[in-house]
């Protein structure tokens, strides 16, 4: 080789001038071409999400410095006690986001609080706050927001160890339009609890007063007993669409169009049109109704027969049935808008389409010993097109920065199953939203799991790019896109960050994934 290199160079001193010009252009092209080739081939591949996407900006720089701070413990007169004053996003109206007090969060709290705040995250402006705490007294302290889809109105749903309170508020103004569910004023009326909720409809469990344990925290049922149930406009409460009697260990799932009964004794179960209250009994000898979701107008249930057979079933809103599957004894149906995923433990993934139940794939993932895989069952709310899968050691406890059980965070594509992310995060940590490059992974720190911590991660590689704990009994959490911390005196912080500029997707990258 020593002697073909040195005969080269002796050939190129002897070349002609014009031979000269012609060598030096040739290896031109041929470095140019391999710049361009290595450049394609380490140019980074991230998925290629669809325009319906909701996608996070690309956070890929750490938090900086701060862009505002808001004391939001003195947006209650006379101000927020001492351990009740925690904050946490409920949901996102445009470009802000609608926080709600979350007193529970913290040790020592002794006083209901319900705080309901509209905040611009990008500058710590509350447009308007509601202070519930006076009317919805202890039902405050577990406070929950449901937003229309619209963005203009929401539920607010509070409870108490026996009822509910219920409110629909005005997202524009911050104003209480009135109640679903008012106080129970009258001990012998029946009490109401809010067991449902699904596009502007809320199904109401009716408790009989005499259920009520002796020391009043609880309620006792006797075999055979029944309790009534009420499915109800949230904008005409006193109007029902449906009623009916369900067994005291019957469970109802109020999912999209579709209230889901289970039967009395040997009889069917029943599908409600939650739109005309039409009901429709489901043949089929099904004994137990074990879990179900809903996409487009179709409802799949899980179902046990009563010759012991698991089944998957797909019903239209007549309660007629469009599919059947068999399950493992240990199947598990998860429902998205994507396809209905069915987990054959300990790690075998089927995508079936929803129209019909047919296969579109089929994915077994490889599992270190000591790990199970799970379907992250909120991946709709994540915002981007992907079937999230959690890989989790069985032995691990709340979240660590030395790496000991990290878990796997997988994006499959629903169209093929092929992986199209993967990150390694900290134990027990869930995907909480994704941008066009980056993952966002959260999970609770500390043996009280007082603390919280975000892990961005590159969607092309799975190195992480940054992690960030909350303040100490405080919390981190991305508020309508923007990084906020807030601290256990119930100051938020707005924290800076910034986009880092990556190429565009390579021509072969990841097939689309919506």
């Amino acid at each position: 080789m020593e002697h073909e290199t040195g005969g080269l160079r002796g050939r190129w001193h002897r070349a002609s001038p014009g031979r000269r010009l012609t060598g030096l252009a040739v290896a031109l092209l041929v470095a140019t071409a391999l710049v361009t080739v290595l450049g394609v081939a380490s140019q980074p591949v991230y998925p290629e999400w669809s325009d319906d996407d909701e996608l996070l900006d690309d956070l890929r720089l750490a938090p900086t410095s701060e862009l505002w701070s808001t004391d939001l413990a003195t947006l209650a007169e006379p101000g927020l006690p001492a351990g009740c004053r925690g904050f946490r996003a409920a949901g996102r109206i445009d470009d802000d986001a609608l926080v709600t007090s979350t007193a529970t969060a913290y040790d020592g709290c002794e006083s209901p609080v319900a705080l309901l705040a509209r905040i611009d995250p990008t500058t710590g402006e509350v447009r308007w706050v509601l202070d519930l705490t006076s009317r919805l007294d202890e039902a405050g302290s577990y406070l929950n927001v449901v937003v229309d889809d619209d963005g203009s109105r929401g539920t607010v749903i509070g409870q108490t160890s026996l009822a509910s309170r219920v409110l629909r508020v005005d997202l524009d103004t911050g104003t209480v339009l009135g109640d679903v569910i008012g106080p129970a004023d009258d001990p012998t009326a029946p009490i109401e609890q809010a067991v449902g909720i699904s596009r502007g409809r809320l199904l109401v469990a009716l408790q009989p007063p005499e259920r009520v344990t002796d020391d009043g925290q609880g309620l006792e049922y006797d075999s055979g007993e029944a309790t009534p149930y009420r499915l109800i406009d949230l904008d005409d409460p006193d109007r029902s669409i449906w009623s009916g009697e369900l067994g005291v260990y019957g469970n109802p799932f109020l999912l999209g169009s579709f209230l889901v009964v289970e039967a009395e004794s040997q009889g069917d179960p029943t599908v409600v049109d939650t739109e005309t209250g039409e009901a429709h009994p489901v043949p089929g000898d099904i004994g137990v109704l074990e879990n179900a979701g809903a996409v487009d107008d179709l409802l799949v249930v899980t179902v046990t027969t009563r010759d012991g057979d698991r089944e998957a079933v797909a019903l239209d809103r007549s309660g007629d049935r469009v599919w059947t599957t068999p399950l493992a004894l240990d199947g598990q149906v998860t429902v998205t808008d994507d396809c209905v995923l069915v987990t054959d433990p300990p790690s075998t993934f089927r995508c079936l389409e929803a129209s019909d139940g047919g296969e579109r794939w089929q994915r077994r993932v490889t599992l270190d010993e000591g790990y199970s895989a799970q379907i992250d069952s909120y991946q709709q709310l994540i915002g981007g097109s992907a079937v999230v899968v959690h890989l989790d050691s069985r032995e691990a406890g709340s979240a660590d920065l030395e790496g000991e059980d990290p878990a796997t965070i997988l994006g499959l594509s629903p169209l093929t199953g092929a992986t199209t992310f993967s990150a390694e995060v900290p134990s027990q940590a869930f995907l909480t939203g994704l941008s066009r490059t980056v993952g966002f992974a959260s999970s609770y720190i500390g043996q009280d799991f007082s603390q919280t911590i975000m892990t961005a991660f590159d969607l092309s590689d799975g190195r992480t790019l940054w992690q960030e704990r909350s303040p100490s009994r405080g919390t981190l959490d991305l508020w309508a896109g923007t990084l906020v911390s807030v601290d256990a005196e119930g100051v938020a912080h707005g924290l800076r960050t910034r986009a880092e500029v990556v190429p565009p997707t390579a021509d072969d990258a990841t097939p689309p994934l919506g």
